[in-house]
């Protein structure tokens, strides 16, 4: 498993255990204390930032080769499924807040920062788990196994 798999795991592992987190930590607090208050369960998303300390906990092996083309190339399409999922989730949260409120309503400021967050998770969440499905396709192919 080279380093950019280990960083991929890392941010895979950070972001689900703090969404699984938020989400239960949410659904707790809407049932004892109701909304607004149960957004504060959204808090547990902060151990997703923990996953931007994978660049210093995996160090760079200066024995190997730490980037080829096979590697570029896994590295691109994984950074345009994570800029892709990423538009549409800040597309689908804004269309949605809009029917949702109707064209003549207003929303809180506070919701903008939300929506960006979101959006921002899902961009990194999406890249590593599509970097690990592509290092993961293209070992099946080496060995001989099915796509």
């Amino acid at each position: 498993m080279n380093r950019t798999q280990k960083m991929a795991w890392m941010t895979v592992i950070c972001v689900g255990t703090g969404f699984l987190l938020s989400a239960i930590a949410v659904t707790i607090l809407y049932y004892r204390i109701g909304f607004p208050r149960a957004w504060g369960g959204l808090g547990f998303m902060g151990l997703s930032g923990f996953a931007g300390l994978a660049p210093t906990v995996f160090k760079k092996d200066k024995t190997n080769v730490e980037f080829d083309e096979r590697d570029r190339m896994i590295q691109l399409h994984s950074t345009k499924s994570g800029f892709l999922a990423s538009y549409l989730v800040f597309g689908g949260l804004s269309m949605g807040i809009w029917i949702y409120q109707g064209p003549h309503q207003t929303i809180s400021v506070n919701t903008l920062p939300q929506i960006w967050m979101a959006a921002f998770i899902t961009a990194f969440f999406v890249q590593s788990l599509t970097t690990l499905i592509l290092y993961g396709k293209d070992n099946k192919i080496s060995e001989g196994g099915a796509l």
